[in-house]
């Protein structure tokens, strides 16, 4: 009997301390998943700021002359007045300045671009032929241009989709010569050249697509479109009659070019 009240006993005392021990240590902890890691979001790039590039690409066009009628301005080739077209192509190559602004995925900004464009072309004035001078033959080129443009796009990303228009000018020389060479009858013994050398003004309108190939650096791919207006030549042939001939040139263009922007990321 001593035997089993001492057991109690001590079962009471042991359930006393650990409930005591239990209380010491507080409520067990609860164990929760650790949280997924951080990843820093990917940067969108900004099309925003100021660029410079060079660009290099082809050019092709019309020339459409028109050779205005009058009574005594027309021994040569005008008696119909009918106009007459002829083609007129080349390299072109240049430099661009321009700066951009961003609203959300609306890119807008002015552009600048000055170089070369090496549109050529000649034919035989069809007119002249008519009136038995076949070898009258009307000559275009030109060198010098240059244009302002406003651009409007929408960035997906780093990649820009975008049109543009503004004012355009070309600087160019044409001639129309007859020679008068073993000349045919009613031609006698008449020549010809007349000549206009000016700086057109006009506008283009084209679009193009650019791509951030790297943190400063675009690529792009742009057509154009370009009306110059008109280079007007005259002269005065050896008959003494006052010669005029207006020539309008439009053209086309496709170029590729690579830009480095400031502040671009």
């Amino acid at each position: 009997m001593k035997k089993l009240y001492i057991a109690v006993l001590s079962g009471a005392v042991l359930a006393v301390a650990g409930s005591a021990t239990a209380a010491d240590l507080g409520p067990r902890p609860v164990y929760k998943a650790p949280p997924p890691p951080v990843v820093a979001p990917v940067p969108i790039f900004s099309w925003a700021g100021a660029y410079v590039g060079l660009f290099a690409g082809y050019g092709w066009g019309k020339a459409d002359a028109t050779e205005p009628f009058a009574a005594g301005n027309g021994f040569f080739y005008n008696l119909g007045g009918n106009p007459y077209s002829f083609d007129a192509d080349g390299f072109f190559g240049g430099g661009t300045l321009g700066h951009s602004w961003q609203s959300g995925a609306f890119v807008y900004g002015l552009e600048g671009e000055i170089g070369y464009l090496g549109l050529k072309g000649s034919r035989i004035d069809p007119n002249g032929i008519a009136i038995g001078t076949p070898d009258t033959t009307t000559t275009f080129k030109s060198d010098f241009y240059a244009a302002m443009t406003g651009r409007l796009g929408m960035a997906m990303g780093n990649v820009l989709y975008y049109a543009n228009g503004g004012g355009a000018l070309l600087d160019a020389k044409a001639t129309t010569i007859d020679p008068c060479i073993a000349p045919p009858a009613g031609c006698g013994q008449a020549t010809l050249s007349m000549t206009g050398d000016e700086t057109m003004f006009g506008w283009t309108a084209g679009g193009g697509i650019e791509w951030a190939y790297a943190a400063n650096w675009t690529a792009k791919v742009e057509y154009a479109y370009f009306n110059f207006g008109k280079v007007d030549t005259a002269g005065i042939s050896s008959f003494g009659e006052h010669e005029t001939q207006s020539i309008d040139v439009t053209a086309h263009t496709v170029k590729v070019g690579v830009n480095y922007r400031w502040g671009a990321h």
